[in-house]
């Protein structure tokens, strides 16, 4: 039906949500290259399923994916422009190191405060991650502020800053979201050396009366003349 429809309009799909495995092979045969996906919780029930999904399926603006079963670590870059991944446990740093997104959101990461150093300081070297603008990890630690921002900032030497001073307040996440952050909000900045700038900002998310859950932004941005 659907390729039916697809044919008498001559139009290709633009967005496709996945609600059951079977509709996998479907779309990477009908058409392997598409401009948004989402894949609900549950959906992909292995690595090996969400591996021949990334090498098969172009997904060349936004991969929305939910919680996947698997005990087992993914270490490829995932292609698309955006990524946002539930539950993300399973990601792990090559995997966003290596990869060419603009943005990435992760929920429920377990990266550590010493992961998101190796981030910033992959971003300030300007080889890696040279095409990101927004990313967003929500982590869980047992570490009080102090120490956890000592760890995140490691060697880094970043200049504070809590007035906005030519920085975009709206960043678009994908066709139908955009994130707000607010003019007055503190963070700190982080100078590349082709003048980008990244600032950082650290939020309190809440705990479970044993860890801490923070969320951790990072934001790159030029300041025009």
């Amino acid at each position: 039906m659907v390729e039916h429809i697809c044919d008498v309009f001559r139009s290709p799909i633009s967005d496709f949500h996945i609600f059951d495995e079977s509709f996998i092979e479907w779309i990477i045969n009908f058409q392997p290259i598409i401009r948004n996906v989402l894949i609900p919780n549950y959906v992909v029930r292995s690595i090996e399923t969400l591996d021949r999904i990334l090498k098969n399926l172009k997904v060349t603006e936004n991969f929305h994916l939910g919680s996947i079963k698997t005990d087992e670590k993914y270490t490829e870059p995932i292609s698309s422009r955006s990524v946002t991944i539930k539950d993300s446990f399973w990601i792990t740093l090559p995997s966003i190191i290596n990869g060419t997104n603009s943005i990435i959101y992760l929920y429920n990461s377990i990266f550590t405060p010493n992961d998101l150093n190796t981030i910033l300081k992959e971003w300030r070297m300007g080889i890696k991650l040279r095409n990101l603008e927004f990313l967003v990890i929500n982590i869980s630690t047992m570490l009080d502020w102090g120490r956890f921002t000592d760890e995140v900032f490691k060697d880094l030497n970043p200049t504070e800053s809590n007035k906005n001073v030519g920085r975009p307040t709206k960043v678009k996440i994908d066709d139908e979201i955009t994130y707000t952050l607010g003019e007055e909000e503190e963070y700190v900045n982080l100078i590349r050396s082709d003048g980008m700038i990244g600032s950082v900002f650290n939020e309190y998310a809440g705990n479970d009366g044993e860890k801490i859950f923070r969320r951790f932004m990072l934001q790159v941005w030029r300041r025009q003349p």
